[in-house]
């Protein structure tokens, strides 16, 4: 009796730990749009109103209730993607749109996102027993090779036929006007960026194959090359970020986890503090505004953006997905993020689910029930990952867990190869070193 009521009491302080990380994230978020971004960001979807004081106090105690249920030990796959949108949307997203609806219009949609919260957060930890026949690890083995070759086969179809460019990270959204990536290709860079890319290296570290790292070094580069997207230049860096932190720092820790996801934000956040942002022309401004606005602060205002298009225009009703657009038409002939690049000439904004397939879908009564399938969309990729070591999840799911964060379901599961990865390794072997050390689980 003793014993459980000690775990008990280890569990609620864990938990309370976790509570207070996730509201003073909330509250430095806050001040940092408030004092920081807001003053060299201005647009008509990128405003502080001190007015509504009350509103941004309260949120800061009622968002980090929705994310609670994620949970305070990391044992599954679910829980790095869930936890990384925690911090890059979950929280941020109702700061940003206090100013944009009236009072009581705002608590309306806000009771819907954190509904849609508290439902996804729930089911990222959990999974189901899928009975199936592992692969031994020799036909495994061969079933990677067999994979890579055909990656590497495809990497050099694309340099033969496409073009390629290298430029400076600056220079790469401008320079994406003029890709010619399309068809297969189209799935298979972004699906290497996100997800192979990862696994490669993955495989590298599992049979101890350092000479897989320069290739997979290699296909970054070629998808940089040909896709000038910004991602696949930072992308080996955060897997190496991703790696050392598990290894080092938060191992099966939810809260550390969150932390090491916040750390760039709020490093990049305290120096500006410190030295301001007036010196526009300076390397650390260019790097404030690449990290700490395109990362931390684009996708949250995307919502800002979806919200006013659609308070006017029609859904898409989901036809932006292939299959759905054979019985359903779409009244957009191009995609949304040029829809919305030629609406409002500001950028394209690529969003995540909650915009694309929720409020673009069918608007904001659509938030709870998408954040409901995208849980069950984690809760199916755990079952897929069921038994792996936490170190690798760490690893497969580091591009997933910062790529999600601004495209929807359906390029996330297929375009970025999310759903390919999971099959992949449904059939891996259940014994280490791609298992867990016996006696431990990694699901709840």
């Amino acid at each position: 009796m003793i014993s459980r009521g000690r775990i008990s009491l280890q569990a609620a302080g864990r938990c309370a730990v976790l509570y207070m990380v996730l509201v003073a994230y909330s509250a430095i978020y806050e001040h940092f749009y408030e004092y920081q971004l807001t003053p060299i960001v201005q647009d008509m979807f990128t405003a502080y109103d001190a007015s509504r004081s009350g509103i941004y106090t309260a949120i800061l105690f009622l968002t980090p209730l929705a994310i609670l249920p994620i949970g305070t030990r990391l044992r599954s796959a679910g829980q790095f993607i869930a936890g990384s949108l925690a911090v890059l949307l979950f929280i941020p997203i109702p700061i940003v749109f206090v100013p944009m609806p009236s009072v009581q219009e705002y608590w309306e949609i806000y009771g819907l996102l954190w509904m849609g919260y508290l439902a996804l957060c729930t089911l990222s930890s959990l999974d189901v027993n899928i009975e199936v026949r592992r692969l031994a690890d020799a036909r495994y083995k061969g079933l990677l090779t067999l994979t890579f070759v055909i990656v590497g086969l495809g990497m050099i179809w694309v340099l033969a036929t496409d073009r390629v460019n290298l430029v400076g990270l600056n220079g790469a959204h401008e320079a994406r006007t003029e890709i010619t990536v399309s068809g297969l290709k189209g799935y298979l860079l972004p699906s290497y960026v996100t997800s192979l890319g990862g696994l490669l290296l993955a495989a590298a570290a599992v049979y101890r194959r350092t000479y897989l790292i320069p290739l997979a070094m290699f296909g970054f580069l070629v998808c940089y090359a040909t896709m000038e997207e910004r991602t696949a230049a930072i992308m080996p860096f955060w897997l190496a970020y991703f790696y050392f932190a598990h290894k080092y720092i938060f191992r099966d820790s939810v809260t550390r986890y969150l932390l090491c996801i916040m750390a760039p934000f709020l490093l990049l956040v305290a120096v500006a503090a410190i030295i301001g942002t007036s010196d526009t022309k300076s390397v650390f401004y260019d790097l404030f505004t690449l990290a700490a606005y395109r990362v931390f602060s684009v996708p949250a205002i995307g919502f800002n953006l979806y919200d006013n298009f659609f308070h006017f225009n029609p859904h898409t009703y989901w036809s932006h997905i292939s299959l759905v657009s054979q019985f359903v038409g779409t009244p957009y002939k191009q995609p949304l993020a040029q829809v919305m690049e030629e609406t409002y000439h500001m950028s394209s904004y690529n969003v995540s689910f909650l915009e694309t397939d929720g409020v673009a879908a069918a608007g904001m009564l659509a938030i709870p029930w998408i954040c409901a399938v995208f849980g069950m969309m984690l809760m199916a990729i755990n079952s897929c990952t069921r038994g792996l070591s936490l170190g690798l999840l760490a690893l497969l799911m580091a591009g997933s867990s910062i790529a999600l964060m601004d495209v929807g379901m359906g390029p996330g599961l297929l375009t970025n190869g999310l759903a390919l990865l999971a099959l992949l390794l449904l059939f891996a072997p259940r014994r280490p070193p791609w298992a867990v050390k016996p006696g431990r689980s990694l699901t709840v």
